[in-house]
């Protein structure tokens, strides 16, 4: 009988799971919102069981309706995605409660790297650079214990969670007490704590993928810079980093073994640097998979999901036996594809795709939960895909991109791919200079607000180059069909 695992998520992590998980025999129940029911990850799951509500509290945030399917359908795991509950301690600590493995770090890892500050005292504690941050700030009357010494601008930030949610900019001191006012009105903020951090525009934002298993051996990936973000949200990554030195990188590895061995962390993750002048200071870990974790699949040639899955049920990782630090054969690069209209302050777009068409090479790698008809929900994140392409130079990676961003037609709902062809064409990314506050710094989107869309102009010329093959070929069937003999008398015939 085949083992059962629910998934309590959507999109295009939901598909990679389903299909990650259905390759090694796994029967795949999803678990989804009203709001879902026509999508892919519903129709390719094995199963599908729908929530009552598309709210995000009583749907892909409810613990207890997830629990009490697990139980009724016996399920043997749990794989929570990214994003919702898959880093709440409390929900893997409930799920192995219930006798139901929770494929990802247990929830005492969860909890040691759950707290941002807490964590960085445990690495400075093994003397690793860290970010400059204040102490904790449970009220607006906290704001007092802000450093004097601190240089603005700052962002604020939850104590737990990562992923860029609930970020805040605070340009100048003016802004603090609104800006600790206006983080303090959220419920999770006002229990759990907040805190400032100096913000280092001109950094590189670095992250270290890696997989550990409980005999303790660690496999290491290439480096990922994913500094080129949009409201701290990543837009474009590559690995590995054109900004890293050998011995920097070095360094990197070593200052991750060091904290994941200190804080036992058994699973796949990732430790986050920001790279300034040449030093890298630690800031977080993030225990779930990423949009990313594709660029590391590529680097590894192998199932990011399925490994995690094998060193969820207490498998020894295979062939590496201590540390083992994979080296890059590509420059791989991805872009985020959100359903947002650059023209329009990158306002969120949703409803039905009336036409959806791509055309693949064998170095790029589009994944999506869109189709033609499919529609896009104002209820969620708008992100809508990743697509990757990897190739052995740099340059030829990023105009492999541009070139597939050509081929994507999309129809129905606004989308960011005008922003990123005349992103990818910016002269500071050929040379690398792929800092965090890029679309300050480096390049500026605005000029460029009221041309055409080159998204439309091309779905025009590809239309109409169809209409035309489609002409053309059946002009020459048809005198082919004339030149065969007796075709006159058979024409007379028929009159």
């Amino acid at each position: 009988m085949k083992k059962k695992v629910l998934i309590p998520n959507r999109g295009v992590v939901a598909l990679d799971i389903i299909d990650s998980l259905k390759s090694i025999g796994l029967e795949t129940i999803l678990l989804h919102s009203p709001e879902d029911t026509h999508t892919l990850p519903v129709k390719f799951a094995d199963r599908s069981y729908k929530f009552y509500s598309s709210k995000l509290a009583d749907s892909y945030l409810d613990i207890d309706t997830i629990l009490e399917l697990g139980r009724e359908l016996k399920v043997d795991f749990i794989h929570p995605g990214y994003g919702f509950l898959a880093e709440v301690p409390e929900f893997a600590r409930r799920c192995q409660e219930n006798g139901i493995a929770f494929i990802g770090p247990d929830a005492r890892t969860l909890e040691a790297v759950h707290d941002k500050l807490a964590l960085r005292k445990i690495a400075a504690g093994h003397s690793i650079p860290v970010v400059r941050q204040s102490d904790l700030i449970k009220s607006p009357l906290d704001v007092a214990v802000l450093p004097a010494h601190f240089k603005f601008p700052l962002l604020l930030k939850p104590v737990r969670g990562s992923g860029g949610q609930g970020i805040r900019f605070i340009p100048s001191s003016r802004d603090v007490q609104e800006g600790v006012n206006q983080m303090m009105r959220r419920e999770s903020n006002r229990r759990q704590g907040v805190f400032f951090e100096e913000f280092h525009g001109e950094g590189h934002h670095i992250e270290i993928p890696f997989f550990r298993d409980v005999g303790g051996n660690i496999l290491f990936l290439p480096e990922i810079e994913s500094s080129i973000q949009r409201r701290f949200q990543k837009i474009f990554q590559e690995s590995p980093s054109v900004n890293l030195s050998a011995a920097q990188r070095t360094g990197l590895y070593q200052s991750a073994q060091r904290l994941i061995e200190a804080i036992g962390y058994v699973g796949f993750g990732y430790v986050e640097f920001i790279l300034l002048g040449g030093k890298a200071f630690f800031f977080e870990i993030n225990p779930t998979l990423q949009i990313n974790t594709l660029m590391a699949e590529i680097h590894l040639l192998s199932n990011a999901i399925k490994k995690q899955f094998a060193i969820a049920t207490g498998e020894l990782l295979h062939n590496v036996k201590g540390v083992k630090i994979v080296e890059p054969q590509h420059s791989v690069m991805l872009v985020s594809l959100m359903a947002e209209d650059p023209h329009n302050n990158f306002q969120p777009s949703s409803g039905q795709v009336g036409d959806f068409f791509t055309y693949s090479t064998i170095r790029n790698i589009f994944k999506t939960s869109l189709y033609t008809g499919a529609s896009v929900s104002p209820l969620y994140d708008p992100y809508i895909g990743k697509i990757v392409t990897f190739s052995v130079k740099r340059d030829n990676c990023i105009n492999d991109m541009k070139n597939f961003l050509e081929h994507i037609i999309i129809r129905g709902i606004a989308t960011n791919i005008h922003f990123l062809k005349c992103f990818l064409v910016s002269e500071p990314l050929a040379r690398g200079a792929t800092i965090i506050d890029y679309f300050h710094q480096k390049w500026d989107y605005a000029g460029r607000r009221k041309e055409e869309s080159d998204s439309l102009i091309a779905a025009a010329l590809l239309s109409a180059a169809f209409h035309i093959e489609n002409r053309q070929k059946n002009y020459a069937a048809e005198l082919q069909r004339m030149k065969q003999p007796g075709f006159f008398k058979r024409l007379f015939r028929r009159l």
